[in-house]
């Protein structure tokens, strides 16, 4: 499965070749999801730290639910990624059914794995440290201006970069695309979510 992050083209020309297998792929995002969830809830203990012991209780069982939602929002996600590559793709007259497309595109999360869990790492460094309960002007301009944060987003824009390639290759094998229009089907959404992430760190921001 490693081959995929080293020659995606030759893992999915392979692959292109056997039936449909979800048992990887619902792994793969099944990891992502566990660490999505892990790094909400540390984000809201540090918030149900700076609060009260009665508002924290309740607080408690928002958390839970939140990395609940972050889980299924990995999932959701998946299928979100898997539909728009799908829907751009038809406008170059792709070739393939979306069941292929969603189980080639859960390769291309690899890589988010890894960031996910620096980014994990990051996050818990940084809000463990916060006063959260200063005002929440200067809370949010404290996150924002924190190196930490700024470097872990910058480290997920480069490894986005590593899935949007294994991500091309889907394509090509998914829906019969010649690279130059597989390119372009993912180059467009993943650059926008670039441009949005790099307003969100005030990269290009006031």
């Amino acid at each position: 499965m490693l081959e995929v992050l080293t020659d995606p083209n030759g893992f999915f020309k392979r692959k292109s070749s056997e039936e449909n297998e979800f048992k990887t792929p619902l792994a793969i995002v099944a990891i992502l999801a566990v660490i999505g969830a892990v790094s909400a809830f540390i984000v809201a203990q540090g918030v149900i730290e700076a609060l009260p012991e009665e508002a924290a209780a309740v607080a408690g069982i928002g958390a839970a639910f939140g990395a609940i939602a972050a889980f299924i929002g990995t999932f959701v996600m998946w299928i979100i990624y898997s539909a728009i590559f799908y829907l751009i793709s038809m406008i170059f007259h792709g070739e393939g059914d979306f069941k292929r497309v969603l189980e080639f595109v859960s390769y291309g999360f690899i890589p988010s794995i890894i960031s996910s869990l620096i980014g994990t790492y990051f996050t818990s460094r940084v809000y463990s440290g916060i006063d959260w309960s200063m005002d929440p002007e200067l809370l949010q301009e404290a996150l924002l201006s924190d190196q930490s944060l700024q470097i872990s987003g910058i480290i997920g824009i480069l490894f986005l970069l590593w899935s949007a390639n294994i991500w091309v290759f889907a394509m090509v094998h998914s829906r019969n695309l010649p690279v130059k229009e597989a390119a372009i089907t993912v180059g467009v959404p993943v650059l926008l979510y670039i441009l949005f992430t790099l307003y969100q760190l005030r990269i290009f921001g006031a």
